[in-house]
């Protein structure tokens, strides 16, 4: 029997809490092939999610709960999961259980078939959905996993979805210092820089109306400033991206010459001043272009190979 341990962290989840819990637990000792364990780390709730997590554990032996004193962020949750994590293999999962239980399972198959050390839910691969969420909110992961995407030319369409399998094993020596929500492309990057194999699984993600609700409350620099460092994490990956800014910016050259007039710097400096602004751009258009492309053809490739696997199996 295979041992998982499931891993979710829960910042202010109040009541609901319990019967999410109590309703992933049912579904998933249905399945006699695996064994699994939970660990439920609170991250400095300012409201019942501790007291109902304990209440959880006092009547099922195989869970423990751990609290952080403050809010310290998904990325520390995630680590102090792993620290308790028993089980070859850890199950990450949303504690508002925006995937279904079965999602577990799916990736607990894939990363068993696939002989994976990572196995990814995916809602913007092919296959995948995305519902009930609020446009700004689903435009923002949208395009932020599109940009992730291209630091990986492509492999892989979701990299910031916290729902995942991984081989413990492997993932408590990759060693992340993420604190917030950018953990999760960071698992990623460390796992493909040190050769770790990671599959993905097409994934629906539904909000509950509670959380749409809740979500209008969400403060925007918060929700921004999440967004910009999720999307940082790809320039550390890959700093050949940083090469593709300037030509993403076609002000740059007025602005450089309007600046070199404000300077009163001689007519030759201006001239040399605008054909480096001119080379730099067209090259930094080059490299992107050819991210651009690598990206597309990897993504062709890739879902191809799904639609022959797909149709080896049936």
């Amino acid at each position: 029997m295979t041992s998982v341990t499931i891993v979710i962290a829960a910042y202010n989840e109040g009541l609901a809490l319990g019967a999410h819990l109590v309703s992933l637990a049912d579904y998933l000792s249905m399945y006699g092939g695996y064994q699994f364990d939970y660990v439920i780390v609170d991250d400095g709730s300012t409201d019942e999610t501790l007291a109902v997590a304990r209440t959880f554990a006092r009547f099922r032996p195989n869970v423990t709960v751990v609290s952080h004193p403050r809010n310290a962020g998904l990325g520390c949750s995630l680590r102090t999961g792993f620290q308790y994590a028993k089980g070859k293999y850890i199950v990450t999962l949303d504690a508002d259980m925006s995937y279904s239980a079965d999602m577990a399972i799916e990736l607990l198959e894939a990363i068993e078939r696939e002989d994976a050390d990572i196995a990814l839910a995916s809602p913007y691969m092919n296959g995948g959905r995305v519902l009930n969420v609020p446009w700004l909110r689903r435009i923002l992961s949208r395009e932020a996993n599109r940009f992730l995407s291209m630091a990986t030319n492509g492999r892989y369409a979701t990299l910031t979805s916290m729902v995942r399998a991984y081989r413990t094993e492997f993932v408590t020596q990759l060693r992340p210092g993420a604190a917030g929500m950018e953990i999760n492309p960071q698992l990623l990057f460390l796992a493909l820089k040190s050769g770790g194999k990671v599959v993905e699984v097409p994934a629906q993600l539904r909000w509950s109306d509670d959380r749409r609700a809740n979500a209008g409350r969400t403060n925007l620099r918060k929700l921004a400033a999440q967004t910009v460092a999720v999307a940082a994490t790809a320039f550390t990956f890959r700093p050949s991206l940083w090469l593709a800014v300037p030509g993403l910016f076609p002000g740059l050259l007025p602005l450089v010459v309007a600046v070199l007039f404000l300077l009163h710097v001689p007519a030759r400096s201006i001239a040399i001043g605008t054909a480096v602004t001119v080379t730099i751009q067209y090259l930094s258009l080059a490299i992107f272009a050819g991210q651009l492309t690598a990206f597309f053809a990897n993504a062709f490739l890739s879902t191809k190979h799904r639609a022959h696997v797909k149709a080896i199996r049936s």
